[in-house]
């Protein structure tokens, strides 16, 4: 009988991972002005797409995303982030164009191209902080 072979193992790109990057590089955000040509499941498969193309690049990010504790996160929790990030009070800001309730704890990028980490305060609401 001949040998079986095993399916190739199949990977995803985690949420996580793709935040960290949109953070490093929001010139891959969906813009604010042509919102609307794609959708943001789209904007975020063009993202996975260059992550997978590369695995150098994946394995930055990877990396960047354990370092920074950038916490897991489900795909409807990305999908909302980074459709909130269209929004002008997201984009104009020094911190990063993400809402930091669902990253506390976490450490982004921010507009300024600063790190920013989100801190609970005493009634539980998270925000950016400056990292010194």
């Amino acid at each position: 009988m001949g040998a079986t072979r095993k399916a190739p193992k199949q990977w995803t790109i985690k949420p996580n991972i793709v935040l960290t990057f949109l953070s490093a590089n929001p010139e891959y955000l969906p813009t604010i002005e042509n919102y609307g040509d794609y959708t943001t499941e789209e904007e975020i498969f063009r993202v996975r797409v260059i992550l997978w193309h590369t695995k150098k690049r994946y394995e930055l990010y990877a990396k960047r995303t354990k370092d920074q504790g950038v916490k897991n996160i489900s795909e409807t929790t990305l999908v909302a982030l980074v459709s909130a990030s269209t929004q002008k009070k997201y984009r104009e800001r020094d911190s990063p164009p993400f809402s930091a309730n669902e990253l506390c704890g976490s450490t982004l990028r921010g507009n300024d191209k600063q790190m920013y980490t989100g801190i609970k305060n005493t009634s539980n609401i998270c925000s950016w902080k400056l990292d010194n």
